[in-house]
C-alpha cells in the first residue's frame, strides 16, 4: 500500500518534531549535569533521569541516557564513579547505558564466563517476569562480572577477542549443521 503525499508530509513533520524534542531534552539534561555539579536531578516523578539510586551519586547508566552519543558520554562523564573504580572509557559501546545487573545468559554470552565462575559471584534473586511460578531470575552485578571476565581473558582486548572467537566457532557449527539444507533428497 502506497502512502499519499499528505501522509508522507505528516510523517516528515512528526519526525522533525520528535527529533527537536529529543535534542532539546538531551541539551537540558547535559546542562543540568554541568550546572548541578554531576549530582542527580529529580524530574518530579520520583525517578532521576541521571540514575540516582537514592545515594546522591549519578550512575553511569543514567548519565549515558542523558547524553546522546557514546563519545559525548565519555567526554562529559569521565571520572564519575561507578562503584568499580574504573572510568567510562573502560566500557564497551554497548555497555554504556546498560543496567547495573546482568542475567546469567548475558553473563555467559557477552562476558564469556562459565557457569562455575558465576556460581561464586554474588547475585540478587527476583521473581521471573515471564511466569511467577518458575525459578526466580538471578541478576549478577555487571561491574563484578566485567571485572572477572577481564581478569580471566587478560583485559578488554582479550575479552573482545574471545567473544569473536566464540562467534566464529558458533557460525562454523551453524554452517556445518545447515550445509545440506538445500540439497535434494533422492527418493
Amino acid at each position: 500500500m502506497a502512502l499519499t503525499e499528505e501522509q508522507r508530509e505528516r510523517i516528515r513533520i512528526n519526525r522533525e518534531r520528535a527529533l527537536e524534542v529529543k535534542k532539546r531534552k538531551a541539551e537540558e539534561r547535559a546542562k543540568a549535569l554541568s550546572v548541578g555539579g554531576g549530582g542527580a536531578i529529580d524530574d518530579g516523578g520520583g525517578v532521576s533521569p541521571f540514575g540516582d539510586h537514592g545515594n546522591g551519586v549519578a550512575s553511569s547508566a543514567g548519565v549515558a541516557k542523558a547524553l546522546s552519543t557514546p563519545a559525548e558520554t565519555r567526554e562529559k562523564c569521565d571520572g564519575i564513579g561507578r562503584g568499580d573504580g574504573g572510568t567510562l572509557d573502560d566500557l564497551e559501546d554497548w555497555e554504556v547505558g546498560a543496567s547495573a545487573h546482568v542475567t546469567k545468559e548475558e553473563a555467559m554470552r557477552k562476558y564469556c564466563l562459565p557457569q562455575g565462575t558465576l556460581a561464586v559471584c554474588s547475585y540478587v534473586e527476583k521473581p521471573n517476569p515471564r511466569n511467577k511460578g518458575w525459578t526466580p531470575m538471578r541478576l549478577y552485578e555487571r561491574a563484578d562480572i566485567r571485572r572477572r571476565a577481564r581478569e580471566r581473558f587478560g583485559g578488554l582486548e582479550g575479552l573482545v577477542e574471545e567473544r569473536r572467537k566464540r562467534d566464529r566457532k558458533r557460525f562454523a557449527n551453524d554452517m556445518k549443521e545447515t550445509k545440506d539444507v538445500f540439497k535434494r533428497r533422492k527418493s
